[in-house]
């Protein structure tokens, strides 16, 4: 459910989506990058991550196949959170696919 992710983003956040060209700054645009994603069959399986925290922000980035429609899709993230009153929030989110490799 498209609203259900956008919650998990802070109010100022930004997305880098690996399926646009654009920057998705504030809700409206994350929202509409996952309601026209959502439209296909998702899922995720995480190769690696890689996890900094401190009191008030954790930055977890690393490899994931990105699976849509049953395609497999070799790709990277990289996750900004900030901790807002008592939950946890995204700043900032980057997926990209992993160049090919001659």
């Amino acid at each position: 459910n498209a609203k259900q992710i956008v919650e998990l983003y802070h109010d100022e956040g930004l997305l880098l989506g690996t399926f646009s060209d654009i920057e998705r700054h504030g809700k409206e645009l994350i929202s509409n990058y996952f309601e026209n994603l959502l439209r296909s069959k998702i899922d995720v399986e995480i190769i690696t991550q890689h996890e900094h925290k401190t009191d008030s922000m954790i930055v977890n980035s690393g490899f994931y196949n990105f699976i849509v429609d049953d395609k497999i899709i070799k790709a990277r993230f990289s996750f900004v959170f900030v901790k807002t009153k008592g939950s946890w929030k995204i700043l900032s989110h980057h997926s990209s696919e992993l160049p090919k490799m001659a």
